[in-house]
């Protein structure tokens, strides 16, 4: 079989625009990956601690524009086996109440920790949203909660939803 130097610079100019095309599409991939990685990203979240309930902590949670979706949350400096804290959405104390209540967190040993796993959907707070602790501690130590959180933007959200 012989060709024609005419269908030889046709299948050249077809190989070479596939092979631009390859490129462009793998260029493009590694942008969504990137743009994936600045838009989803395991954080530390700031240190929360209180001596008094209901607490609250202006300025505490994700920005406007991103979400946390909470993997852990442990709790710390119970004095006492009848204390206890509970976790509710909020922003302010007065949301300390029933309706806003995530997960009450009480040990059985003075001196404890108590963790809740809420699972990798189970907790997201919005830009602006935030957690308020209320509860009943008998006072003179400090409570801690640390928070692990997942940090991703408004874009993002539905996705990691799925």
């Amino acid at each position: 079989m012989t060709t024609t130097p005419t269908a030889g610079i046709e299948l050249e100019a077809s190989l070479a625009l596939s092979v631009g095309d390859l490129i462009a599409e793998m260029r493009a991939d590694r942008r969504r990956k990137e743009q994936l990685a600045a838009d989803v990203a395991f954080i530390e979240a700031p240190p929360y601690s209180f001596t008094a309930v209901p607490a609250a902590q202006s300025g505490w949670g994700p920005n406007k524009g991103y979400n946390w979706a909470v993997q852990r949350i442990t709790v710390s400096g119970f004095g006492a086996t009848t204390d206890y804290v509970t976790a509710y959405r909020g922003t302010v104390t007065a949301q300390a109440v029933g309706n806003n209540a995530l997960y009450t967190f009480q040990e059985a040993v003075a001196g404890g920790v108590a963790t809740w796993h809420p699972g990798r959907t189970g907790l997201v707070l919005k830009g602006d949203e935030s957690l308020v602790f209320g509860g009943s501690v008998s006072g003179g130590g400090t409570f801690f909660a640390s928070i692990d959180v997942v940090q991703l933007t408004d874009a993002q959200l539905p996705y990691f939803l799925l």
